[in-house]
């Protein structure tokens, strides 16, 4: 993978917090984490619930993500949202890796708008855990690259995933 999320300003600095928090354990638990210790990042952040097996719930969505969806999602579930069946089952797949494995997950995704804008989406997604076994909520942070000149004001609403583009890998916690 090209992408360097471990030195970028705002995966590198969630990662970092995550591991600090989790110190001996295998992961922190939502209590642990306060949105507001990340303040050069929080525009960039997302909490979302693991309700049950496979239902999702945003419980955060920072200020640049909804800037770029163009509505906020705060509160909704992933399989409300009107991006379409190929986007929701891509997200609940990643998002159940996490809850699965228990680790962090790294997607990049190339997106094309209905405007032909084509930009990509660098996420970064956490596991937290009130018993250090079962993930419960998934701490995410959501970064975007245009093209020169692009506005992300609403772009991704009507976009595309090209999945055939997408990038993923389990990070590594450092130990």
């Amino acid at each position: 993978m090209g992408y360097d999320y471990r030195g970028d300003a705002v995966h590198g600095s969630v990662l970092r917090y995550w591991e600090m928090k989790r110190g001996a354990r295998c992961m922190p638990a939502r209590r642990d984490i306060d949105p507001t210790d990340l303040p050069r990042v929080l525009p960039y952040l997302q909490l979302i619930e693991v309700v049950a097996p496979d239902r999702f719930r945003y419980r955060l969505v920072g200020t640049a993500i909804v800037q770029t969806f163009g509505h906020d999602y705060t509160g909704r579930f992933l399989d409300e949202l009107t991006l379409g069946a190929d986007r929701i089952n891509f997200f609940a797949r990643r998002l159940r890796a996490v809850r699965d494995n228990a680790r962090p997950l790294f997607v990049r995704t190339q997106y094309v708008s209905a405007k032909g804008v084509h930009f990509m989406a660098n996420r970064l997604y956490v596991p937290l855990s009130e018993n250090d076994r079962d993930v419960n909520v998934v701490l995410g942070s959501l970064t975007f690259e245009f093209s020169r000149g692009t506005t992300r004001d609403g772009v991704l609403g009507s976009a595309q995933l090209d999945a055939s583009q997408s990038e993923v890998e389990i990070v590594d916690p450092v130990s």
